[in-house]
């Protein structure tokens, strides 16, 4: 069975014969690909500076692409050449228009996550899935949040719904930071010798 697309950000900047393409994927890793290379890849909380360099016309040009959260937490980007500005205010928009890149309440939850004010996000993770409650990406950041807290039947829950409904990345369960209290739990082994299926509470 095939899982479903994960809800990623994506942007196309083409300045003459520079094609600059940003993505932040579901976790908040940005990347800036140049011609077809990447040249900078980041996770960021609130927004970062991205800073490469082009060849144009045979000289090197100097780009700073910053991005930043704005109003109802959307990414916008801004973009410098050579200490000028050249685009601001670029809304990255969500992509494969489901109804999840239309939940406020998920992308609130997040940027709330990732500033550790957990209680708050769970809060807005709840929200999101009396309008989701099948999008496997709500569980597995509501697993951070539990885990952040130490809690460790809620965050094992959580992360077995989002690995039934099919989390598009299950790797991040073996390598995000904010799961390293459950990884370290004695039920975590147990838990993922069962392909994420089962977990013991009382361990």
């Amino acid at each position: 069975m095939l899982g479903k697309p994960s809800i990623m950000q994506y942007k196309k900047v083409i300045l003459g014969d520079t094609i600059i393409e940003f993505h932040n994927s579901w976790l908040g890793e940005e990347t800036v690909i140049v011609n077809g290379q990447m040249v900078s890849r980041k996770s960021s909380i609130l927004g970062t500076d991205h800073l490469f360099q082009v060849e144009e016309d045979g000289e090197l040009a100097r780009y700073v692409l910053t991005t930043r959260i704005g109003d109802l937490v959307n990414v916008l980007i801004d973009i410098k050449r050579n200490g000028k500005y050249i685009k601001t205010d670029i809304h990255v928009p969500y992509t494969l228009g489901t109804r999840k890149s239309q939940n406020k309440q998920k992308k609130q939850g997040l940027h709330l996550l990732l500033q550790y004010d957990l209680e708050a996000a769970l809060d807005k993770f709840r929200q999101a899935l009396d309008l989701d409650p099948d999008d496997p990406e709500i569980h597995f950041h509501m697993a951070c949040a539990y885990s952040v807290q130490e809690k460790a039947e809620e965050g094992f829950e959580a992360l077995r719904k989002a690995v039934k409904l099919n989390l598009p990345d299950k790797e991040m369960i073996l390598r995000h930071d904010m799961l390293a209290f459950l990884r370290m739990h004695p039920a975590f082994e147990p838990f993922v010798e069962s392909g994420f299926k089962s977990y013991d509470p009382d361990l």
